[in-house]
């Protein structure tokens, strides 16, 4: 009788909770009208950013800071269980995007919170199954995200917070609610009265007002297994939870339990960044019910009526159009995908598509990355040379190669920047910058352009380049010493190859006994072991009078020896110039190139396959004679004059004009193909 009186309870509660909930949404015209614009103020740091907002449905709306140019800014870090993946790096190398974008370019004064999720139910069953304690299980699994970061260059926050630290501040957080009305205790768990805080005036859920009340409890993510008798209505949602037997737990007022996982960024966030705050971020996953309950919380602690007032979201990483995830056993991890792609080249695939936009894996996007990080490279390289090369002391008079230069310079940075202010475009960016470069490129190879200049446009270039975090200096020492010796060592080998060709046997035993590096080997990283080395086999070579030997050893020079130390010699028409990079970076893209080499070698076999198909078919089809190929079609044609060509079709009818038409054309094509069969096994017989 109890149960049934209890059940009943439940169901009219559950009816009210509809009613009000779906009442309250209806009653909304503008679903947003919640959100409050900060106002500008005498002090206000204004750029002109706009911001995707999904405060505000994700409707682009001016970036106002609460003081002046700092700028408070909480993401939501890790729930750390298993090893990182390419979806988690998805949405942490767009926040690091946005972290340097809004420091370095727009000169916000930034301070950046990231939590560590190392209480959650997933954590406890991971540990349960390794037989560990629950935070030194953590610590394996924290220790591989800060590793995958740090290999992708993403830069760490300003403040890192783990909910493990904050228990004390959690439960003060949740008696503040408790008092303020907002929350109940119910057998030692503390949930959320969603009813009390709408009844108050409260907007719930914030971003996602549309969905109906059926989805709200869809979207409810902590466990409600035997939980619905202590709620007040269906859509709670727990703050603190009673612990169960062997379960991690902290002592509180409400007995011995842990905290709910939506409390722990509301409590941290505030711990640091108060209230309001100006910034918040995660992935699109998180919109409801993680990122709606957390601000509702707050609120109810703070009694305010906006907690956050930007936030914004990135979109999924996709694979075989699915998010990319653990549970379903298809995510690719950092160290996987750092065996087949550069740093560098990660970022680029994630920067050449909108950090808000769902994104799809594959092979295509990373060819482009590939693609463009060798542009990239390769622009550096060369005006380096031409800095190198160049002398300040010759003519600096602007031609109009010059002029032309440095309007397309303007108009880029005037592109550029009204494209950051757009919600941080940087595929558009990254297409103005490609522009600029392909044309600096074609000035440096005239030699049409001053120096100076070309200076201007490698730091502008580097500078945002650096937005994204792509850094294309060289890891390796790029010492004076190490500038000497290559030049002298491409002199060298250029001298060797000329003499060889001419077959100046004795020019080339002075080329190579003339000159014996003596630098520092630390400076120059086994370079000068190996181009002594060089000199010593040229030597015996030429001796000998062995021409094939000797372009072999250039070669081999060039192609492994220098390769292997991260340097790159390209042979031109008259002399040859040299690039250096970073040895695994240099590896890597030989390995990308045969990789290109073999899958179009693949598909070039697949091609010739096909033809080689059709070219059968085509035999098989030309073997048989016109007047045979359309007796077989009875299901078509019922009588065939003398030439095997159709009259009348299957119901006895004479074919119309047209039909004649287009059997005597086909007739005619197999009588054309069959005589040159004919004539072709005549020649074979011959």
């Amino acid at each position: 009788m109890i149960f049934l009186v209890l059940k009943l309870n439940i169901q009219i509660t559950d009816q009210i909770s509809k009613r009000t909930i779906n009442q309250f949404m209806q009653q909304q015209k503008n679903l947003f009208a919640h959100y409050k614009q900060p106002s500008i103020k005498e002090d206000s740091y204004v750029t002109g950013l706009n911001l995707a907002n999904s405060m505000k449905g994700r409707e682009l709306v001016p970036f106002i800071p609460i003081n002046g140019r700092q700028v408070n800014f909480y993401y939501c870090g890790p729930t750390i269980y298993k090893k990182f993946h390419l979806g988690h790096a998805r949405t942490y190398l767009g926040i690091d995007i946005i972290r340097r974008t809004l420091r370095d370019y727009f000169n916000y004064d930034l301070l950046s919170v990231m939590n560590i999720t190392d209480i959650d139910d997933k954590i406890i069953n991971g540990a349960k199954l390794a037989n560990q304690d629950f935070l030194e299980y953590t610590k394996i699994w924290e220790k591989n995200f800060f590793s995958a970061m740090e290999s992708l260059s993403i830069e760490l926050p300003d403040v890192i917070t783990r909910c493990s630290d904050y228990i004390p501040e959690i439960v003060t957080f949740i008696e503040k609610i408790i008092s303020n009305g907002y929350a109940y205790n119910n057998n030692g768990s503390v949930y959320f009265d969603i009813q009390k805080y709408l009844a108050d005036g409260h907007t719930y859920p914030k971003m996602r007002p549309e969905i109906n009340v059926d989805q709200l409890q869809e979207g409810e993510r902590e466990s409600q297994v035997n939980k619905q008798s202590e709620k007040k209505s269906l859509n709670d949602f727990i703050l603190w939870k009673a612990s169960k037997p062997e379960e991690p737990k902290w002592h509180s007022p409400w007995g011995e339990g842990r905290p709910g996982w939506h409390i722990q960024c509301s409590v941290m966030a505030s711990s640091i960044l108060g209230n309001p705050i100006d910034l918040h971020a995660g992935g699109i996953d998180l919109v409801y019910p993680h990122h709606d309950n957390s601000q509702a919380q707050a609120e109810a602690c703070f009694n305010c009526d906006q907690w956050i007032n930007y936030f914004i979201h990135l979109g999924h990483l996709n694979f075989a159009n699915r998010k990319m995830s653990r549970s379903l056993k298809d995510f690719i991890t950092i160290d996987e995908i750092l065996k087949k792609y550069t740093p560098r080249q990660i970022r680029l695939n994630f920067a050449i598509h909108k950090y808000d936009t769902v994104m799809d894996y594959s092979e295509e996007h990373f060819e482009q990355a590939i693609s463009i990080d060798k542009t990239y490279h390769k622009f550096f390289q060369n005006t380096q040379i031409y800095l190198r090369d160049s002398q300040i002391t010759g003519p600096q008079k602007w031609m109009q190669n010059d002029f032309q230069i440095s309007n397309l310079l303007r108009n880029t940075k005037q592109v550029i920047h009204i494209e950051l202010l757009n919600n941080f475009n940087f595929p558009t960016v990254i297409d103005a910058i490609d522009k600029l470069i392909n044309q600096v490129n074609v000035q440096i190879t005239n030699k049409t352009v001053r120096a100076p200049l070309v200076h201007s446009v490698v730091e502008y270039v580097k500078f945002i380049l650096g937005l994204i975090g792509l850094n294309y200096q060289t890891q390796n020492n790029n010492s004076s010493d190490i500038k000497l010796i290559m030049t002298e060592v491409c002199s060298i080998r250029d001298q060797v190859k000329l003499a060889t060709s001419k077959g100046e046997f004795e020019a080339i035993q002075n080329i190579v006994t003339q000159k014996q590096f003596q630098y520092e080997k630390n400076l120059s990283n086994g370079i000068v072991d190996c181009v002594n080395q060089f000199q010593q086999q040229v030597l015996v070579a030429s001796q000998d009078k062995n021409k094939q030997l000797l372009f072999q050893l250039c070669d081999k020079l060039r192609d492994e020896q220098l390769f292997d130390l991260g340097i790159k010699i390209e042979d031109k028409q008259q002399v040859s110039i040299w690039k250096q990079y970073d040895p695994q970076e240099l590896k890597l893209e030989r390995e990308q190139q045969q990789k290109l080499i073999q899958q179009k070698e693949q598909i070039k076999k697949k091609e010739e396959e096909k033809k080689k198909q059709e070219e059968l078919i085509q035999l098989e089809k030309s073997k048989i004679h016109p007047k045979d190929m359309f007796l077989t079609q009875i299901d078509k044609y019922s009588e065939f004059d003398e030439n095997g060509i159709p009259v009348k079709d299957k119901n006895g009818n004479e074919l119309s004009k047209k039909q004649n038409k287009v059997v005597k054309e086909l007739w005619e094509i197999q009588n054309k193909i069959h005589n040159q069969y004919l004539l072709q096994l005549q020649k074979q017989q011959q």
